[in-house]
């Protein structure tokens, strides 16, 4: 956030329709205490963020050209910094004779002629209590050890899905972009093309949404993914397979142990249970240590075929080979540093 101290240009906005998100560059003026909300449609506000009059925010977009409502950026809010807010609240603005870093101008991305949609995938899922014991720096993790992201530990979380084999990434990518491709440059990676509603549910299903882990994902893994919808499907896909396994017996299996060990054998149970008999022998346990404990981080699931928003889950398994167990056993941590 800005004060406002330096000349401004006020953009009026065309009254133009059209269905998808539109970038705009400078800031968003609040001229009033506004609702921020994480989701526009549900009017979700963790933490009951509000604008504060002639404060200057970074402005994202618009939800669609003549929209009703602008995305910002909110320093410091908690679950996501990137917030909606009524164009009622404020005005957009470019900032005249100010130098500022901006996102790569160009995508740096060139699509890859005679790609076919991946087959043959990884999907990995984290438990992010465990992650955040060892990156407890992170802003979704700072969220989520303050106790403002409690659905974290009802559902498994998106890392990726990732077309195979391992090293089959950043398609099409400039050698520009991958190098600019660390953790603390992800905000200025090429942003993927979602729309409105797949960014709210990724706000919700994939707590590094907060650090830009989508557009990390997209430039090194989705790129290579070729669906005809683009970051859109890959996203949308995504979600897809991550619900299915949170509202089933998986899903259970981590919920009700929260705090408690649990075997590899008994996560691979549950997924014979839910999707058929040898989905779990398609299932590789990952753990990472915190001091004297061993806590399950990820689940990794393969996947082979064509992934459409009604694939069967255990079809997609079962076509896939067979993978080693990896963790045997580990804890189920809970919110906070433990």
């Amino acid at each position: 956030m800005r004060r406002i101290v330096f000349a401004c240009v006020v953009l009026g906005l065309t009254l133009t329709p059209a269905a998808a998100f539109k970038k705009l560059e400078g800031y968003f003026i609040a001229e009033q205490a506004c609702e921020a909300y994480q989701s526009k449609n549900r009017q979700t506000n963790p933490g009951n963020v509000l604008t504060s009059p002639r404060i200057a925010y970074d402005i994202k977009g618009i939800n669609k050209q003549g929209g009703d409502y602008f995305q910002i950026q909110v320093d410091d809010a908690p679950v996501t910094q990137l917030r909606w807010v009524s164009t009622s609240c404020g005005v957009h603005v470019i900032v005249a004779g100010t130098v500022t870093v901006d996102p790569v101008v160009d995508p740096g991305i060139t699509p890859v002629t005679g790609g076919q949609e991946s087959t043959d995938n990884l999907l990995t899922l984290s438990w992010q209590p465990a992650f955040c014991e060892i990156r407890p720096g992170k802003q979704e993790c700072q969220d989520l050890n303050s106790g403002n992201l409690p659905h974290t530990t009802r559902q498994l979380s998106i890392h990726g899905l990732w077309p195979q084999p391992k090293g089959n990434d950043y398609c099409g990518v400039s050698a520009s972009v991958r190098n600019l491709d660390k953790p603390g440059n992800w905000h200025l990676l090429p942003a993927p093309e979602i729309d409105t509603e797949t960014a709210d549910a990724l706000a919700a299903a994939m707590p590094g949404f907060a650090s830009f882990l989508h557009y990390h994902e997209w430039i090194k893994h989705g790129t290579c993914y070729f669906g005809d919808g683009g970051a859109d499907e890959y996203y949308d896909d995504t979600l897809y397979l991550t619900g299915l396994v949170n509202d089933s017996a998986v899903g259970d299996l981590f919920f009700n142990n929260v705090g408690r060990q649990v075997s590899g054998a008994q996560i691979r149970a549950a997924f014979d249970g839910a999707f058929g008999v040898g989905t779990g022998a398609r299932v590789l346990i990952k753990c990472t240590n915190d001091g004297g404990r061993t806590l399950i981080n990820e689940i990794w699931l393969s996947l082979k075929g064509q992934i459409t928003p009604t694939s069967d889950l255990g079809e997609l398994m079962l076509a896939a080979n067979e993978t080693g167990m990896g963790c045997t056993d580990g804890l189920i941590d809970p919110t906070g540093l433990q």
